[in-house]
């Protein structure tokens, strides 16, 4: 006996395919990629010339934060300028570079104000707000709170974050 299958009704079966292709792609977006050998994150920079003329002279100095502030509890040689004292942002002391009074400096501008700017640019963030330099200060992991959150000086950090 042939039988001709032609002719046998068959209801329709959903697929489950849709469910099987979303369900790969969860599985498959889960993954990680795998940067190479040769993995670097980009360097982020920020303005020198603000850095120097604003953010060095009135955060990192006129707040001391490289000497500390005896006044306010800061160890004898406890802050910024003293290296094996702080986990991060060692800064070195000189004399301010000068800007005549503008937002760019006018002379030569020495090693160790480069060397601020390096060390402050790896504590910053184009979203000010969570970078270091402005988080810690305002008395998040660190000894004492430098400024408040919505002190004068914040402007200065956002606009050194904004500057391209």
């Amino acid at each position: 006996m042939r039988h001709d299958f032609r002719l046998v009704y068959r209801r329709r079966v959903p697929s489950r395919a849709p469910k099987l292709t979303t369900a790969l792609c969860f599985v498959t977006a889960c993954t990680s990629v795998d940067p190479g050998p040769n993995f670097v994150v980009p360097e982020e920079h920020f303005d020198p010339d603000y850095f120097y003329c604003h953010v060095e002279p009135e955060l990192l100095f006129a707040r001391k934060c490289g000497s500390g502030d005896s006044a306010a509890g800061d160890p004898t040689n406890g802050c910024h300028f003293n290296s094996s004292a702080v986990s991060g942002l060692a800064l070195l002391e000189h004399a301010p570079v000068d800007c005549g009074g503008g937002d760019h400096p006018v002379g030569a501008v020495l090693n160790a104000a480069k060397g601020n700017l390096a060390a402050s640019s790896l504590e910053m963030n184009r979203d000010y707000l969570t970078a270091p330099l402005f988080v810690r200060p305002t008395g998040a992991h660190h000894p004492r709170a430098v400024f408040a959150r919505d002190d004068a000086i914040a402007d200065v950090i956002r606009t050194w974050a904004t500057k391209q």
